[in-house]
């Protein structure tokens, strides 16, 4: 049986806190990840890891009441990135052990941006599943730690028309890349990246067949779905211009 991280029990200490304090606020990055699919690395042990930081997501309209909660627990502020970025997002230290609390406020913004304001109040204590997938996928520089997450969220959820403790809406990934092509041209890459890496490790063989018939699911979906003006504009201009961020590594 697997040991609950010190990050998973803090991650979740806070959303309980918060919840007390009327105040809404969702786990997503590696911690999220954990939370919903740790049960699969029994099966596939790979893909298990032990997330290092807490990824948060709260209203930015609770942005000091956060603050004040974060402090009353005995996490530390970084009140200089605070100042500088407070509008869209916060960072926290717990002094106990080092581990970096990011606050994402609204929206989500690394390569791409998710308006994640009106999908907090849908699910708990993480983000839904389809959020949390669009925010592995849409990272450009994708690393080997987050394609083994986006695995292992492929592998545990069935794709459907809802988001649950098992489904994965597809409807949300359609939605999005629909109207952003370089969200969508994102996606699309990684899928690909995503499927290479399944077929080049011999250990993930007993769940390559499952994941490929997903990815390829998601795939065709994505690529069938009517797409916006706006949408057909930028794909017009394609890979002439950058379509993603390269967001500054924090420390």
């Amino acid at each position: 049986m697997l040991s609950v991280p010190q990050t998973v029990e803090l991650g979740l200490r806070i959303i309980n806190s918060s919840e007390e304090r009327g105040l809404t606020v969702r786990l997503l990055g590696g911690v999220a990840v954990y939370i919903l699919a740790s049960d699969v690395y029994p099966k596939v042990p790979s893909l298990s890891r032990v997330p290092k930081d807490i990824d948060l997501v709260a209203h930015v309209k609770d942005s000091s009441k956060l603050t004040s909660l974060m402090e009353d627990m005995g996490i530390e502020a970084d009140k200089r990135f605070n100042a500088l970025h407070g509008y869209e997002r916060l960072m926290f230290r717990n002094p106990r052990d080092g581990t970096r609390i990011d606050v994402f406020l609204d929206v989500f913004r690394e390569s791409h941006v998710i308006n994640l304001k009106d999908r907090l109040e849908v699910f708990k204590p993480t983000i839904p599943p389809s959020d949390l997938l669009l925010t592995k996928l849409q990272i450009w520089s994708i690393s080997e730690r987050d394609i083994k997450d986006i695995v292992a969220l492929l592998f545990k959820f069935r794709i459907s028309n809802n988001d649950s403790m098992n489904e994965l809406n597809i409807n949300r990934l359609i939605e999005l890349t629909s109207n952003d092509w370089g969200l969508y041209k994102t996606i699309m890459v990684n899928l690909s990246r995503v499927t290479e890496y399944i077929r080049s490790k011999g250990e993930l063989s007993n769940i390559s067949g499952d994941v490929i018939s997903k990815i390829n699911d998601i795939s065709l979906k994505i690529e069938k779905a009517p797409k916006s003006m706006r949408w057909r504009l930028r794909s017009i201009i394609g890979e002439r211009v950058k379509w993603y961020e390269e967001p500054e590594e924090v420390n």
